[in-house]
């Protein structure tokens, strides 16, 4: 296939430009990937560009996947460039640079979400004798904050911390546990290409691509900045309409002053949207527009697209709503044709299901089959999860500190706190690492207090007879193919997993991961999935209706979007400031994620523990999000309008 084949003027346009820095604007629908994908096929097959010197980067691993498989159908594996998450891209400079960092642990090992959770915060708590956890979460979540918008950069940050004894012992324990936190691995690449004039980046780059720049916060751009002073021609597309990760710090103001910030940048649009409805984008575009501070941006459907169906239901209680919506996605499949997976309900939140759980009731009272992906919860964090994954860790290197944490918390009976206290405690006083310990130990049980002695030593000596049982020698060595590792994995799971359905979706996790990266080692497998948070990734299941946070809805689309509890105490909800304008951009993404049937539902009151959800939590009276009050849909009785398509069916 031509590198031009099936484009419109404005995609072959924006896929053909080269020469000079360049801003591509696209509104959801306008073909944002495939320009991406063509602008590479371009460079490569048109201009005999070397695959090698072009570096991708998108904001998440199915970002990344969808991209990879779309060049790699076009050129073929061996010509695709090297395309990544910019978490990914970061820990890859890091580690290969490490004896130039001299400020994080070595060898470099991050933190995934669990570790952070259950052993990192938890460990904090104790350490400052705080009463919550949350508690050293707020402390951790600001130390980000501050990476993230560069306000660590800021002279006397350490004095004006507002915990610093909070740094102190942080610093105290990932020195003794040897991990690097997900969040700092930008900042900390920015710091170190600042800093070290012998930094060297992989390539050398000549072509840098970003895909969805207006999710950049402050460090991320900055990191870019410093790339593209190395003589590189910088490529970015986006949509500030659609910057929704405020809590991540992202900055839409960059990819609003891009032609400030590069000047000679050539400025490049994409304006006819290909996915929604005349109705559906009327309606969206109603939302985007009421932020005075957008970039102003021609945004059309293509010809002869239908109005298309868009409706504002208004329910009693949230009762009547799940009936309702479970009606609507009854008639979008037997009056429409619709399949179930074509059927996206989005809500703004689900804590401990309280939206999702009386939706998915009503489903299945009617038959439907539902997937509700609307907590963070992972097959890997399971207690034989994570202990899988720490054997895994183990054969890779047995010094790793986390492993052998989480191996005597979760797999190890009768290891209590106190005697990892006591290890913790044994570490630092001898200034060694936390595995060290553990080792020596096994060497020499006599250096334990006698009430933890036995029982320490009995249970490492299992987790190294076990981990030998799991991954042999060579099990850890690089493979021939993705296909190779995979068997040699799922052999380790078959003999530690006994529930053979948790075992099943541990290994889907992995796979998944490993072809995200291209894996061919346990080791690569395992930075897959240090560096991915699982809070924004966009997955959904086949063959039922899918229920879903709105965040993890970007990026996806559907013949048909539900949004439920589309009240002001939820979007906005308690947001102020400019976390307004995320959530009315948040808004905008989901409603433009339907093609044809776009359905929006709220209550005049909930009870229950619905109650006690959003901004005046515990009163019951709802009210319609400001951001839909005004709109050219007057909201209709929920009731009547199923009954109305119930007379249709």
């Amino acid at each position: 296939m031509a590198w031009d084949d099936d484009l419109l003027p404005e995609q072959r346009t924006a896929a053909s430009h080269m020469g000079s820095h360049a801003r591509l604007l696209a509104g959801p629908g306008t073909g944002k990937t495939l320009a991406l994908t063509r602008h590479i096929c371009f460079l490569v097959a048109v201009r005999d560009v070397d695959a090698k010197s072009i570096q991708a980067i998108t904001f998440t691993r199915a970002a990344a996947r969808e991209l990879r498989q779309r060049v790699e159908r076009e050129l073929g594996e061996e010509s695709c460039p090297r395309i990544s998450t910019l978490h990914s891209y970061a820990l890859r400079q890091l580690l290969r640079n490490a004896e130039r960092v001299t400020e994080l642990p070595q060898p470099i090992r991050i933190a995934d979400d669990w570790e952070e959770r259950n052993l990192i915060l938890e460990d904090l708590k104790s350490l400052l004798n705080l009463r919550y956890v949350r508690q050293a979460r707020e402390l951790l979540n600001e130390l980000s904050a501050d990476w993230q918008s560069l306000t660590a950069d800021e002279d006397d940050w350490d004095r004006r911390f507002p915990n610093p004894r909070f740094l102190g012992l942080w610093r105290e324990h990932r020195e003794i546990y040897g991990y690097t936190l997900r969040a700092e691995l930008v900042y900390q690449l920015k710091r170190a290409l600042e800093q070290r004039g012998d930094f060297q980046l992989e390539g050398p780059i000549e072509y840098l691509l970003v895909d969805e720049y207006q999710d950049l916060n402050r460090c991320d751009l900055a990191v870019v900045n410093q790339i593209v002073s190395r003589d590189v021609e910088l490529f970015v597309a986006g949509d500030d309409d659609q910057s929704i990760y405020g809590f991540r710090k992202a900055h839409p103001e960059g990819i609003r002053r891009f032609p400030r910030d590069y000047r000679g940048a050539e400025e490049l649009s994409l304006e006819i949207c290909m996915r929604c409805d005349l109705g559906i984008l009327d309606l969206g575009l109603f939302v985007a527009q009421q932020d005075p501070r957008r970039i102003e941006k021609e945004i059309t459907p293509e010809p002869g697209r239908g109005q298309g169906e868009v409706a504002l239901l208004r329910f009693p209680n949230q009762d009547s709503e799940a009936a309702g919506i479970a009606a609507l996605c009854n008639h979008l499949i037997d009056h429409h044709g619709l399949p179930p997976d074509n059927i996206l309900i989005l809500i703004r939140s689900d804590r401990n299901g309280v939206f999702s759980g009386p939706i998915r009731e009503s489903l299945e009272d009617v038959g439907i089959a539902v997937s509700a992906r609307t907590d963070m919860a992972s097959p890997l964090d399971s207690a034989d999860g994570r202990a899988f994954l720490a054997f895994m860790r183990l054969a890779v290197r047995r010094e790793d500190n986390l492993a052998w944490r989480t191996l005597l918390q979760v797999w190890c009976d009768g290891v209590g706190s106190g005697a990892i206290t006591t290890l913790y405690d044994l570490a630092r006083q001898r200034g060694t690492s936390f595995a060290q310990v553990v080792l020596d130990v096994h060497e020499n049980a006599n250096i334990l207090p006698t009430n933890h002695r036995f029982r320490l030593s009995n249970a490492i000596r299992l987790v190294l007879n076990r981990s030998e049982e799991l991954f042999p020698m060579n099990a850890s060595r690089g493979h021939e193919t993705h296909h190779e590792l995979m068997d040699a994995v799922t052999t380790a799971a078959e003999s530690l997993f006994e529930d053979e359905d948790l075992r099943e979706s541990v290994l889907a996790e992995f796979d998944r991961a490993a072809e995200a990266v291209e894996a061919r080692s346990i080791e690569e497998l395992l930075r897959a999935t240090e560096v991915a948070g699982n809070d924004i990734e966009q997955e959904i299941d086949s063959g039922v209706v899918n229920i879903l946070t709105m965040h993890r809805a970007k990026g996806l689309t559907a013949e048909a979007v539900i949004i439920a509890a589309a009240e002001d105490q939820y979007i906005p909800g308690r947001a102020k400031g400019e976390a307004v304008d995320d959530e009315r951009r948040l808004l905008y993404v989901s409603l433009t994620r339907a093609k044809h049937h776009l359905f929006v539902t709220y209550c005049d009151r909930r009870t229950g523990p619905q109650r006690h959800t959003g901004r005046d939590r515990g009163r019951t009276a709802r009210s319609l999000s400001r951001f839909l009050v005004d709109c050219p849909h007057a909201p209709v009785a929920g009731r009547a309008f199923i009954v109305r398509l119930a007379r249709e069916d």
